[in-house]
């Protein structure tokens, strides 16, 4: 069993705006490591985060109320299937997308939009280690996610960045 996650970080608004919009409130309770349904976290680079574990991926409407009047970046993480999947949005509309599924093949790997200047680099470095390894691991499911932590800072399967303890608050749907 694998990571099977969502992280939405976005940047322009602020914590209780995010959850507003989203439709979900604190609950006070706090987790170092965001094992909860759906959690939240103010990051110390400046970006605020939505963390769903096994949680439906939100669709594009949700994306871009939640991208209203600032930057958002999606992460969908599944390793269960081995699909992965990075998109940018500002101010509602989506400005680009990177999507791969292990199951088409190992290099599967689809664009859209204008991609961030970090992606080119990215690509080329796991497709390169894709030649090396071969059928031996799926290093092309790691360019969405390296996109994202470029981007924002942030990975699903490491602390966040200024991590100090106890940095999740655990939400509940209003």
């Amino acid at each position: 069993m694998g990571y099977r996650v969502a992280l939405i970080a976005v940047r322009g608004i602020d914590i209780d705006t995010l959850y507003a919009r989203y439709g979900v409130s604190g609950t006070g309770e706090r987790q170092e490591i965001a094992e909860a349904p759906i959690c939240g976290a103010e990051v110390s680079n400046g970006w605020n985060l939505l963390y769903l574990n096994q949680y439906p991926r939100p669709h594009d409407a949700i994306l871009a109320g939640l991208s209203a009047g600032a930057e958002l970046v999606f992460c969908d993480v599944n390793e269960t299937s081995m699909a992965s999947f990075a998109t940018g949005w500002a101010d509602g509309e989506e400005e680009w997308l990177v999507f791969h599924d292990s199951q088409q093949s190992l290099t599967h790997l689809v664009t859209n939009g204008t991609l961030p200047e970090q992606f080119e680099r990215i690509r080329d470095a796991k497709a390169l280690a894709q030649a090396e390894d071969g059928d031996e691991v799926d290093h092309t499911f790691d360019v969405p996610v390296d996109l994202f932590e470029s981007l924002t800072g942030i990975r699903h399967d490491r602390d966040l960045p200024g991590a100090t303890g106890d940095d999740f608050e655990v939400l509940a749907p209003k």
